[in-house]
């Protein structure tokens, strides 16, 4: 059993490193070898609605490519349609289509094919036919395909695994990556053994030849010299140097065949394998096992490389140093057995001196039976290792033992259902918070009157006035009933309301914002129109910078800023009807002058409001943003409020913080707050707001209407 086990009879990796399995098995040779055979560089293609899959043994068709030009050969498409069961139609892009047959080579640039019909399988939807260069297949194949093992528990087991869409050609690709691998192991040993055998052939026509020539010699010497009793007349030089002879005859067995392998060795090549289980001396029969292994490697890899591949070149270098090395062991062992049979030769000489009663024909006689004994025992030898080659050739064990075959398992590798519908469940709880967090984060905007309660928590908002409708303008109208409307009545009896204590004469009420467009002058403008329902009331244009006032009223010939610079004008001379209501009047902002802060300053300024106190009911100013410019402090003190607009979706909330500053200011006697601009939908609490109340006529949204309109 021992002789059995190494020649290798038992199959399995024996002590191979597993590594080198592993890259062997994910080689190129093995994997183009497995390409060809399953023909998986003909792929055909099922195109659905939303993903195409390939067919494998499903499909109707199945073919053969012959790449004549590798290099310039390139993957191809062809859409790939029945006819009848003898035809089918192919159709490159861009290209008119083709009939051809079933069984007949099909000709294109740079290859060859040749497509079969499976009758066994229905053929009436059209296909995708896919010619893929080999190289690529094998490339795909190599990175898909994951050999693990089980070096842990230092066992040599190896695990074979590739995900793949059809279940079916996995497991094809598998099992024969197996056989393609066991089958490259064979060849490889059988080489071995072969090599082996013809030198053993060769050895034992040789040694024939010689051991007939010493029989001859013999027989010739007994009837030259009459020798008839051998046992007789040899007994006595037997007995006196029988152990030396015994020696000798080890020695010259090992002598001869380490001279017959170095002769081999002399004339082998780097191509060559050397004569492997000779038996030699120290240990030379493992050099010579690991010599022929590098050689087997250094051809294997010459079937995807050239010869000048640094690879080969190191191989090349690595042999002939090994094959250097076996020859100078060689040398040295035929050297030292040849010195221990001089010292073997003189023992028995010593021996036949001693006894002088030896004839010469004696001596002959021995010394032709002593070289008949050695080729004898070197030719049983060469018969028992050529026995031992020739069952290693006839056993073709597998290398690897197949524990269990490819199979599928009973759920997908992917996708997993259990694990998308988690994280599908997690992002749809997840997601529209992370949207709201950074919709809310970046949004810097004042929205509703929420926003500005929590900054300005003791300041009054006086009203929210919703966005104007754009077919029915921004003006409000008479008996308009209009939750625009509604917001600026709102307004006005909010600011009655902070007026109460004014007792004598009007209250005098400053309009301003931070910057421009924030509404102010139409806030101011409606505020004034709906407080001239039932009241006489003046509106002051006092931003003389940029006049908005003109939008509503048509100009008049004098205004504020040509009263301020010329101490001749009346006030008479400014005061022009609104011509929107017949108790309201309004004073223009007048020319633009070059010094509008100085004019501002001038004593007339307090004088013009003094006397509209005592003419109106209410006196309204429309003045400058007062961050833009310092127009609107110098009006501060003549004012007996302050009323602050601010613009939902463009004021910025910091900007709520100059209002504090504003607040602080000494002037101030009270300030309030306007949130123009205001969306419907934030009128929570309001008049047209989500628990709202009127008798207007608007008729409200559903959610999808106005989600429709925002789309």
């Amino acid at each position: 059993m021992e002789d059995f086990s190494n020649l290798s009879l038992g199959g399995g990796f024996g002590g191979n490193n597993l590594r080198d399995e592993i890259a062997i098995m994910k080689s190129k040779p093995l994997l183009y070898g497995l390409v060809k055979k399953l023909n998986l560089d003909v792929q055909f293609v099922n195109e659905g609605r939303i993903k195409e899959s390939t067919i494998y043994d499903e499909a109707p068709v199945f073919g053969t490519l012959e790449i004549l030009d590798k290099k310039k050969f390139k993957s191809q498409s062809f859409s790939f349609q029945p006819v009848n069961s003898a035809q089918f139609k192919l159709q490159k892009e861009g290209s008119p289509a083709q009939v051809y047959q079933y069984g007949k080579q099909i000709k294109i640039e740079d290859a060859v094919f040749t497509l079969y019909r499976r009758a066994t399988v229905d053929f009436k939807s059209p296909l995708r036919l896919k010619l893929m260069r080999t190289d690529e297949v094998v490339n795909i194949l190599e990175q898909k395909i994951a050999v693990a093992d089980d070096s842990k528990n230092k066992s040599s087991i190896l695990s074979l695994t590739l995900v793949g869409k059809v279940p079916e050609r996995s497991e094809a690709i598998l099992n024969e990556l197996i056989r393609e691998y066991n089958k490259d192991a064979i060849n490889d040993k059988n080489k071995e053994s072969e090599n082996t055998a013809k030198f053993i052939d060769g050895r034992l026509d040789l040694i024939t030849k010689e051991l007939g020539n010493i029989e001859d010699q013999k027989a010739t010497f007994k009837r030259n010299n009459q020798i008839t009793d051998l046992v007789t007349q040899a007994q006595l030089s037997v007995e006196n140097a029988n152990e030396a002879t015994k020696k000798i005859m080890e020695v010259g067995t090992q002598l001869e065949m380490v001279n017959s392998v170095l002769g081999f060795a002399n004339s082998a090549n780097n191509e060559q394998l050397l004569p492997s289980n000779m038996g030699m001396p120290s240990g030379l029969d493992q050099v010579i096992n690991e010599y022929n292994q590098l050689v087997l490697t250094r051809n294997k890899t010459l079937r995807q490389a050239t010869p000048s591949n640094p690879a080969v070149i190191q191989f090349n270098r690595d042999i002939s140093s090994m094959r250097s090395l076996i020859k100078e062991n060689l040398q040295k062992s035929r050297a030292s057995l040849q010195a221990n049979m001089a010292g073997l030769q003189q023992k028995v000489n010593e021996n036949k001196a001693a006894v002088g009663k030896f004839p010469a024909q004696e001596k002959i006689f021995r010394n032709i039976d002593r070289q008949q004994n050695i080729k004898e025992a070197l030719y049983l030898f060469l018969l028992q290792k050529r026995e031992e080659t020739s069952i290693s050739l006839a056993v073709t064990t597998p290398k690897a033992r197949v524990i269990n075959p490819a199979y599928t398992g009973a759920n997908p590798v992917s996708p997993q259902k259990s694990k998308i519908y988690l994280i599908g469940i997690v992002l749809g709880l997840a997601l529209p918070f992370l949207l709201f967090y950074l919709y809310f984060f970046f949004d810097s905007k004042i929205r509703n009157k929420g926003d500005v309660s929590r900054v300005l928590p003791n300041i009054p908002l006086l009203a929210e006035v919703p966005t104007a409708d754009k077919e029915a303008g921004d003006l409000i109208m008479k008996n308009d009933l209009s939750i625009y409307a509604e917001a600026f009545r709102i307004l006005t009896t909010n600011l009655k309301f902070m007026l109460t204590k004014i007792q004598g004469r009007a209250p005098v009420v400053l309009f301003t914002s931070s910057v421009k467009g924030e509404g102010k002058t139409t806030v101011s403008m409606n505020s004034a129109l709906s407080l001239s329902s039932n009241k006489k009331v003046v509106l002051l244009g006092a931003d003389l910078r940029n006049p908005q006032l003109k939008r509503y009223i048509s100009e008049g010939v004098l205004g504020l800023s040509d009263y301020l610079a010329d101490d001749q004008i009346q006030v008479e001379a400014i005061i022009n009807p609104s011509g929107l209501n017949p108790n309201l009047d309004i004073i223009d902002s007048g020319s633009t002058p070059p010094n509008p802060t100085d004019l501002l300053e001038d004593q007339r300024l307090k004088i013009l409001i003094d006397d509209l106190v005592t003419r109106y009911d209410y006196v309204l100013i429309d003045s400058a943003p007062m961050m833009m410019v310092s127009d609107s402090f110098h009006i501060l003190a003549l004012a007996d409020i302050l009323v602050y607009v601010a613009r939902a979706k463009y004021t910025e909330k910091k900007l709520l913080d100059y209002i504090k500053v504003v607040e602080a200011d000494d002037n101030v006697k009270k300030i309030s707050i306007v949130l123009n601009d205001v969306e419907k939908e934030e009128l929570r609490y309001g008049y047209g707001g989500k628990y709202g109340y009127g008798y207007y006529t608007e008729t409200q949204k559903s959610f999808w209407q106005r989600l429709r309109e925002r789309v």
